[in-house]
């Protein structure tokens, strides 16, 4: 009964050490704050806190307040713990951008959250600070607006990191209870700690108003195209996605089909006549049987009303409908099976959809069939677009049937994404989360490693 007890005791205590961030977290020096774009004053142990006031503070109190307000700031925020920082600026107005800092599933300085979540919302005016239960806030533009258009989800943030797992269980008792164990080097307890602790999550959230949040789309990191999509190129020019198909297996019913070659011409040509969509990706020598097809339209029109459809056509394709007022505007990619086809679009006359507007770049946007799925990058090759391309959380809904708009798909907020709400875009630096990326082991460490016989 007493080793029970005295087992239990000595887990808590090495619990309440291992827990403690100071164990595993070395603080940032200098040059590690200046690569994390943290600003600091000439003396590398203290920061410019000043930096990190929220909006919904520096705004709305006063002087004398505001001193109790930062005094409140630097005891709530510790550098050494992991922290999400958010930028807020303007499309290329960097230089004014405000910084929010998410520590213990709070923004340090502002009001405490509740279920969960952060609001990023619309500023509205009121008569006492006290009744502002803003988080993080736009630009006062309409201050009589109380929208959220999005939300960040904390559920399984922090304090779910730090949840007591199974592996934490045996990693405390193999320290306490294994002598080989034990004598392994404090810096290989912190890596085997980052590896084996639940890491925090944190996701993003589009609440259906009017003000749509749309994510960055990176030219060296394509994201998958799915039906219902909706993307942003440059400033203000949408397109969404109509339908799409990878790969189909030819038909086993020979009544629904004359030869798969006469099928699929005929359904890009009644594609073309119906909804003026222009078809990209054949060969030289299919468009020129196309053509054929197409000239021939009036004849086959004659054969009687057989049902046509691109996904009953043996070849991968995604059709795209390009938002605008005036007119309707289709263009549909046709991929090779098993192959790599790549369309651009952008202001540069080799692109193979033109958008003649200011606010595209030359190689704006980047539309490619990878093997077995349609995929969507930002720019070409290494250089990437002025205004970026950015795809938005809410789904396409079609204006003349439109549907209660609901909560988006969570979507989790990695390291250095940038989301964007109207004319703000917000980034998100995670520091401090531990590994990043794959490390290479030091020699001494190596040494340390190999020298030690556990059982």
């Amino acid at each position: 009964m007493s080793s029970t007890l005295n087992f239990s005791q000595i887990l808590n205590n090495h619990l309440n050490n291992i827990m403690n961030p100071q164990s595993f977290i070395q603080p940032f020096n200098l040059q590690q704050l200046q690569r994390n774009a943290i600003a600091t004053n000439g003396n590398e142990n203290e920061m410019n806190i000043e930096n990190f006031i929220p909006n919904n503070i520096s705004s709305q109190i006063g002087n004398d307040q505001n001193i109790v307000a930062l005094q409140t700031i630097k005891s709530e925020y510790n550098r050494d713990s992991p922290h999400l920082k958010i930028n807020v600026y303007k499309q290329h107005q960097q230089t004014n951008q405000k910084t929010y800092i998410l520590q213990d599933d709070k923004i340090i300085g502002g009001n405490q959250i509740h279920k969960n979540e952060i609001q990023i919302i619309r500023r509205k005016k009121t008569s006492r600070s006290s009744e502002n239960n803003l988080d993080i806030g736009l630009t006062p533009i309409e201050s009589n607006i109380d929208q959220v258009p999005c939300k960040i989800s904390t559920e399984f943030g922090f304090k779910y990191s730090s949840r007591i797992t199974p592996q934490i269980l045996l990693f405390l008792s193999l320290k306490q209870f294994n002598s080989s164990f034990a004598a392994l080097p404090s810096n290989v307890f912190r890596l085997i700690h980052q590896f084996i602790k639940e890491q925090p999550k944190f996701y993003i959230q589009d609440c259906g108003t009017s003000l749509q949040t749309l994510v960055r789309i990176q030219k060296d990191n394509p994201r998958i195209i799915n039906e219902n999509n909706k993307y942003l190129i440059g400033a203000d020019f949408y397109f969404h996605v109509v339908q799409l198909s990878t790969y189909n297996l030819k038909f086993e019913d020979k009544r629904q089909q004359e030869t798969d070659t006469d099928y699929f011409y005929q359904t890009l040509v009644r594609e073309h006549i119906r909804d003026r969509a222009r078809i990209h990706g054949l060969s030289k020598e299919e468009q020129d049987i196309f053509q054929k097809y197409l000239q021939n339209y009036t004849q086959m029109k004659k054969k009687g009303k057989k049902q046509y459809s691109l996904e009953n056509c043996n070849r991968p394709f995604l059709k795209i409908q390009f938002d605008t007022p005036i007119v309707k505007q289709m263009a549909i990619f046709i991929g090779r099976p098993g192959g790599s086809n790549i369309f651009k679009i952008g202001r540069s006359q080799d692109c193979d959809i033109i958008v003649n507007m200011n606010t595209v770049s030359r190689k704006q946007t980047q539309i490619k069939f990878n093997v077995n799925q349609w995929e969507i990058s930002d720019g070409e090759g290494i250089k990437q677009s002025a205004n970026g391309t950015w795809q938005s959380l809410q789904q396409y809904e079609n204006p003349l049937n439109p549907t209660q708009q609901k909560i988006s798909q969570p979507l989790r907020i990695e390291d250095k994404m940038e989301i964007k709400i109207s004319e703000n875009i917000f980034r998100f630096d995670m520091v401090g989360f531990g590994i990043q990326k794959r490390i290479k082991l030091n020699n001494q460490l190596y040494k340390d490693l190999t020298n030690i016989d556990l059982f």
